[in-house]
């Protein structure tokens, strides 16, 4: 179906209906997932918090059997029974030694399960074991323990390691701690069962948990599990230091207390969506309103002023139904617009010769390209230029000499003027001026080419060249004033013109206040100068280059502010001022002076105030 057989009310419909079944169909979905979303992320912040406390649990432990291995480290009978281990009967004395922490106890040893105590030569060779405890362990230090060790150097030698490791017995804690302080002789390892202080986990998280070896055998069980409550199960695998499984653990949350916390978040996450639904709602409407029905208004408001000559409207004909017939009888009209446009491409597809507009009050209409290049203006800075800031010579001087002198009174010259560019450099250009009057008053049409000093051109290279601006004029001249004159009436149309400023559109009827908003511009700006040099004691140069409002020109390598120095005096103000350049130059002097009162920025408050009502009639 093309989308020109639809209307806008079958489209509202369709759309408002597909939000109710997206609304519903949301609403299922989230009653039916919220629960699995929630469970997952209670696993796996569970899982997070088991393996925390299984590394404090075993951060605690390493606690115990450091403090056990540094105060035998120290102890000078043992030390000098290793110094002298070679001797058979040193090595039973040693094991004697290693055997009372067994018998007579140590601190925190109601903490820890020690299942064996070992020396090692410097070479990691066992020299002695004690002969309590676990019996069956491998002679040698655990492969992982021995990398480690023999990878240090030097001082690092004398730091102790502990690691978790698996053994022929299950997992084991191990802690090397050096013998015989900076002068180091042998090596301890203080071995503990880590399935001890497993239940220390559950304490932490304080959650039920059950531990298990890797192949299925218990090492604790919770009363939670074989009761078989409701509760979820989370698991957490221990690795030994060397990355290999060593138990698992299962933790469980009180899926009861879930349920509920779930449960009434879900009602108010559901509740919660369907406000934003009915926002939605509301919200689509005024979208409908605002971009469809409020535009549809205006379209045929603007049809009906382009019959009475408003031709700067344009729609295109892609839309809904309505639309495609509205832009059908739109654009049967819009054929006028392209005529005018086509006058506009032959005034902009000419060469790169400068061409100017400037109207009664002197100030620059219209700029092409060529002559924004030509006299290094930008686009932002054409609005505040005049005849007297491009041209040595006097304009209306020259065209009133050249009227009076003329037999058939015609109203073009052709003349070599001294133009002036931005930087104050003066070059001579070929000129044709021609008088026009599209908006009800006099202005002044101007085609430029630059003169070059080439020494193989000759007097028939410049009549030649003359005549050629001469017809340049006289084939740009009507295409100019059909378009001056439609700013005339749809200044909008021409927005899209590479240079055309405001001033088109403000020199076509001057309001009843134009005078007073002139001169009201030029007291605001006088205001704004006296606040900043006298109550902030900087330049008028500095006001220019911090603002970033008005440009500075260099005029033989001296800074200069010319065209806000316009603003300063009310015969050189322009007959249009820019009242927002104005505006935003007050409103920065006064957001430097902030909460500083004094008389300037009194006066400058008030004379902006009164600026604001001129502009707005008030």
């Amino acid at each position: 179906m093309r989308i020109e057989n639809l209307s806008i009310k079958a489209v509202t419909i369709i759309i408002f209906s597909m939000i109710g079944v997206v609304a519903i169909v949301l609403s299922i979905l989230a009653g039916s997932y919220f629960k699995k979303a929630a469970l997952n992320a209670q696993m796996n912040s569970l899982s997070r918090v088991i393996e925390v406390a299984s590394y404090e649990m075993l951060r605690e432990l390493n606690v115990y059997t450091f403090d056990l291995g540094m105060k035998m480290g120290h102890s000078r009978e043992l030390i000098q029974a290793a110094r002298k281990h070679k001797l058979e009967s040193n090595k039973e004395q040693i094991s004697a030694i290693l055997d009372d922490p067994f018998i007579n106890g140590f601190v925190g040893f109601s903490n820890i399960n020690l299942e064996k105590i070992r020396v090692y030569d410097l070479d990691l060779t066992l020299i002695a074991e004690s002969q309590q405890g676990i019996e069956g362990l491998n002679k040698n230090l655990d492969d992982y323990l021995l990398k480690k060790i023999i990878q240090r150097k030097g001082i690092e030698r004398l730091k102790t390691i502990d690691v978790l490791w698996m053994s022929s017995h299950g997992p084991m804690h191990s802690t090397l701690v050096p013998l015989g302080g900076l002068h180091l002789i042998a090596y301890l390892e203080v071995i503990v069962n880590p399935a001890f202080n497993l239940s220390d986990i559950g304490k932490i998280t304080k959650t039920p948990i059950s531990v298990y070896f890797t192949n299925g055998e218990p090492v604790t069980v919770s009363q939670i599990e074989t009761k078989n409550d409701n509760y979820l199960p989370i698991q957490f695998t221990l690795n030994t230091s060397e990355g290999k499984p060593a138990y698992k653990i299962i933790g469980y949350e009180d899926v009861a207390k879930l349920d509920k916390e779930m449960g009434e978040t879900q009602v108010v996450t559901i509740s919660g969506f369907l406000v934003l639904s009915l926002i939605t709602l509301i919200f689509a409407l005024w979208l409908f309103n605002r971009f469809l029905f409020v535009p549809l208004k205006r379209m045929m408001r603007d049809m009906e002023q382009m019959t009475h000559g408003r031709l700067d409207l344009t729609v295109n004909k892609k839309g809904l139904r309505e639309f495609y017939f509205l832009a059908q009888t739109f654009n049967l009209m819009a054929n006028q617009v392209r005529q005018r446009t086509n006058e506009l491409e032959r005034l902009l597809d000419l060469d790169d010769s400068a061409i100017m507009c400037f109207g009664s009050d002197n100030e620059a209409v219209y700029f092409n390209s060529g002559a924004s290049s030509l006299f290094a203006y930008s686009r932002d800075e054409i609005g505040d230029l005049d005849l007297s800031d491009l041209f040595v010579e006097d304009i209306n001087q020259l065209m009133s000499q050249s009227v009076e002198a003329s037999v058939n009174a015609q109203s073009k010259l052709n003349v070599q003027l001294n133009c002036r560019s931005k930087s104050g450099e003066q070059f001579q250009c070929e000129a044709v001026i021609n008088s026009i009057d599209p908006l009800n008053s006099s202005g002044y049409a101007i085609v430029l080419r630059p003169i070059t000093n080439d020494r193989g051109s000759n007097k028939e290279d410049c009549s030649a060249s003359t005549e050629q601006s001469g017809q340049r004029m006289n084939a740009i001249e009507q295409s100019l004033s059909n378009l001056l004159e439609m700013a005339k009436t749809n200044p909008s149309l021409l927005s899209s013109l590479n240079n055309l400023e405001q001033g088109v559109t403000d020199s076509k009827g001057a309001i009843d206040n134009k005078i007073q908003v002139r001169e009201q511009a030029v007291s605001v700006m006088l205001s704004a100068l006296a606040c900043w040099e006298r109550d902030l004691s900087r330049s008028k140069l500095d006001l220019a280059e911090e603002s970033k409002i008005w440009p500075v020109y260099i005029d033989k390598s001296t800074p200069t502010t010319r065209t806000l120095d316009k603003y300063l005096n009310i015969e050189s103000c322009p007959k249009n001022p820019r009242c927002q350049r104005v505006i935003d130059t007050a409103e920065f002097v006064l957001k430097q002076l902030g909460d500083h009162q004094t008389e300037y920025k009194k006066k400058l408050i008030d004379s902006l105030q009164v600026l604001r009502q001129l502009i707005s009639g008030i």
